[in-house]
């Protein structure tokens, strides 16, 4: 069931940014906000790929080590050819394909987020170069502002289905993930120190997805208040009776609150993050020192 409602996801947010890409003038503010949603992406793969590679797969796959996820049962001795190679090629593969579905999807996620971020700070620019227009001549550009604001609507409508169909795919995901990466900083700190070493890859992991989600998300509610405070300060006051019911139609689904939430209760914004984070300094602060 959840495939059909992303490819969904996924052919509005195609349809919306091909439309975005009609306004000629605004042609370079796509390209640089689509610029730094790629960037954050590939850092995030970056990141967490070398992390995966160079610090956390070697205590992963060492046979001798008790860190490993399978110790290979029934092939001993594993110190022995070709049982060793054997063991650490399973191993390799087995953590391999854990971390390749687990980091596409996260970053398909913190895609998405960006992106329909990045659609809200281009409806809010358009809006304002709109109202910059309007300056020059209102007569004469009645026409395009009528042709513009329909455009918008239809834009704004896709881009809140797009908002609509990221709850019902990723809250119970994001739930999970909040809770199982609290769990892991706060166990991490039960380590003993010399074996912090050895799982810090995991707390940087944890620690990274947990702000990059609440980051992006934080960013996604202040586009949409952006683009709400662009409608309501466009100079409608100067349109004609019919584009005023246009933007009243748009200033009234900007009114609708734009929020991710994880299971459906907690807030994916960057309040949470701090708060979340001085609860785990609390907890460990008390418990165990």
């Amino acid at each position: 069931m959840q495939r059909p409602t992303l490819l969904t996801a996924l052919k509005k947010i195609g349809q919306n940014d091909k439309m975005a890409l009609v306004s000629i003038p605004l042609k370079p503010k796509h390209e640089q906000m689509m610029k730094v949603v790629k960037r954050i992406v590939l850092v995030f793969y970056g990141f967490n790929y070398f992390n995966g590679f160079f610090i956390h797969f070697p205590y992963r796959i060492d046979v001798t080590n008790n860190s490993t996820m399978t110790p290979c049962v029934g092939m001993e001795p594993l110190t022995a050819t070709p049982n060793k190679q054997i063991c650490l090629i399973l191993l390799a593969a087995q953590e391999m394909t854990i971390v390749v579905v687990v980091l596409n999807f996260q970053a398909l996620l913190l895609f998405l987020i960006a992106h329909t971020a990045a659609m809200y700070q281009m409806l809010a620019y358009e809006m304002d170069a709109l109202r910059e227009s309007l300056n020059e001549n209102l007569l004469e550009n009645m026409e395009l502002i009528r042709e513009t604001l329909s455009t918008m609507i239809v834009r704004h409508s896709l881009t809140m289905d797009v908002v609509d169909l990221l709850k019902s795919l990723y809250s119970v995901p994001l739930g999970v993930n909040f809770c199982t990466n609290a769990v892991c900083i706060c166990l991490f700190f039960y380590l003993p120190l010399r074996e912090w070493l050895q799982f810090m890859p995991l707390l940087v992991y944890c620690f990274v997805v947990f702000f990059l989600y609440c980051f992006l998300g934080q960013r996604l509610v202040n586009s949409a208040e952006l683009f709400e405070r662009m409608v309501y300060s466009c100079g409608w006051e100067n349109f004609e009776m019919k584009e005023k019911r246009l933007v009243l139609v748009m200033l009234r689904q900007t009114q609708k609150r734009v929020e991710l939430l994880a299971a459906d209760i907690i807030p994916v914004n960057i309040y949470t993050f701090a708060t979340t984070m001085q609860a785990i300094f609390k907890f460990i602060t008390v418990v165990k020192f």
